[in-house]
């Protein structure tokens, strides 16, 4: 993703790279405060409130078989602050509803604050490892962080 012109890279093996290509200027980020990150996710904003860059990092660590259901592990976040160069774990509950998860797919964009995604919504278990590979129980979502106020919120996609 990128945000006023500073582009956020990111690999498979978890490390982030700010990049500044208008003046040449290349900052690795230290390693991630949470350990086992299985898929993530990254974006980046402006936060207005705090006049610092976040760089969000959303996590699915998983799932495990209990029996014949497949359980999925909750979403974990972490901002890694600009002006403070640390990471730090947040709650993610707007991630989470009573029987579903949302899911990042890819940062999409940064607008006046927000970081946007496109996503989806999934049941937090299935009957059977291959259920999971059934659509139709996946809902498409816009979800959003608020830089200022560290929350996230969504909005269901029309059918």
């Amino acid at each position: 993703g990128h945000c006023d012109g500073i582009v956020c890279l990111c690999d498979c093996g978890g490390n982030i790279i700010l990049c500044n290509p208008a003046i040449k200027e290349l900052k690795l980020l230290p390693k991630s405060c949470l350990p086992n990150w299985g898929y993530s996710d990254v974006g980046i904003g402006y936060d207005p409130k705090s006049k610092d860059y976040k760089v969000q990092r959303i996590s699915c660590d998983g799932e495990e078989i209990y029996g014949d259901r497949l359980v999925f592990f909750p979403p974990r976040v972490e901002i890694y602050n600009l002006s403070t160069d640390t990471w730090r774990e947040i709650k993610s509950n707007c991630l989470e509803t009573e029987a579903t998860f949302l899911w990042p797919e890819d940062f999409e964009m940064y607008w006046k604050g927000i970081c946007y995604w496109l996503g989806y919504e999934q049941p937090k278990e299935f009957e059977s490892y291959f259920d999971k590979l059934e659509d139709e129980k996946k809902k498409t979502v816009v979800f959003f962080f608020d830089t200022g106020d560290e929350v996230f919120h969504s909005i269901l996609l029309p059918d």
